[in-house]
């Protein structure tokens, strides 16, 4: 019993009433945490290790800046469209793709340029930030030595971030 409190106290529960995530998440030392919605004063609940990203700042191999950076960069991605569908949809399936809204169009354009502007290291922006994916592999898979994939991860992000002005 002793050992579970400790547990529980390590994993800086919340001290505020209320259900912020399922307890599974915390036994495997996740954390919950409610972030800004698009609405203001609304609030998402979020999981901070859910994606490659999440992990690699939660560990401190990359920064708040470049963190930032790749979550604008998913986001606009996101935006776009360009996101794989994860559930089906019951509509009735019209032949050919759907139309895309003004908004997606403009935002597929701005990834194109924006992956355009950082050059070479855009390969690693989207393996990491966009298919959520690791560093690591991607470094074995160009044939560079497996260490080398977080310190490139964290050059990519640099020049996303100088190139946001973050």
């Amino acid at each position: 019993m002793a050992k579970r409190r400790r547990k529980s106290a390590a994993l800086d529960l919340p001290a505020t009433g209320g259900d912020v995530g399922p307890p599974e998440r915390y036994q495997h030392g996740d954390r919950v945490r409610n972030e800004p919605g698009e609405c203001a004063g609304v609030f998402r609940r979020r999981v901070t290790t859910q994606t490659a990203l999440d992990r690699y700042f939660v560990r401190g191999q990359i920064s708040q800046r470049q963190f930032d950076a790749g979550m604008r960069l998913f986001r606009l991605w996101r935006a776009g469209g360009a996101a794989p569908r994860v559930t089906m949809s019951y509509a009735p399936r019209v032949k050919g793709g759907p139309e895309l809204s003004d908004l997606q169009a403009m935002a597929q354009r701005r990834l194109r340029e924006l992956l355009q502007r950082v050059g070479p290291l855009a390969g690693m922006l989207v393996h990491v930030c966009l298919c959520d994916e690791v560093a690591r592999d991607w470094a074995v898979a160009r044939g560079d030595a497996p260490q080398s994939g977080v310190v490139v991860l964290r050059l990519a992000l640099d020049a996303l971030a100088d190139y946001w002005r973050l």
